[in-house]
């Protein structure tokens, strides 16, 4: 019974901590050198000045929105109603990730901007 118990709770944590999201990876660049960067992610959309000696390095990506087309069933008010969704043209929205390097050119914080 023990050992159930303790891998009912062992299991749950080893799966959330596999999880990699934007943050994970985000912040996995902290303490890198800006020439780490540029040679992983390429060059920079724009280099801005932050203020204290150092960059920020912005890069931009655009991201479509859609919904997929087809019949869906929709449970709204009574019962069931099918629903015919045509092909949409894809909205775009600019996904900006913005990383501050110090005078030493090291990374130390960095942001995410939906534009």
């Amino acid at each position: 019974m023990r050992k159930i118990l303790n891998l009912s709770i062992l299991i749950p944590l080893f799966l959330l901590t596999g999880c990699a999201g934007p943050g994970k990876i985000m912040n996995g660049w902290i303490g890198k050198t800006k020439e780490q960067l540029i040679a992983t992610w390429g060059q920079p959309m724009r280099v801005a000045d932050n203020g204290s000696a150092g960059v920020i390095l912005i890069y931009s990506a655009k991201v479509d929105l859609y919904e997929t087309p087809g019949v869906y069933l929709s449970n709204e008010g009574d019962g069931y109603t099918r629903i015919n969704r045509p092909v949409q043209k894809p909205q775009q929205y600019t996904k900006l990730k913005l990383f501050y390097i110090n005078p030493a050119g090291i990374i130390y914080s960095w942001k995410m901007q939906d534009i």
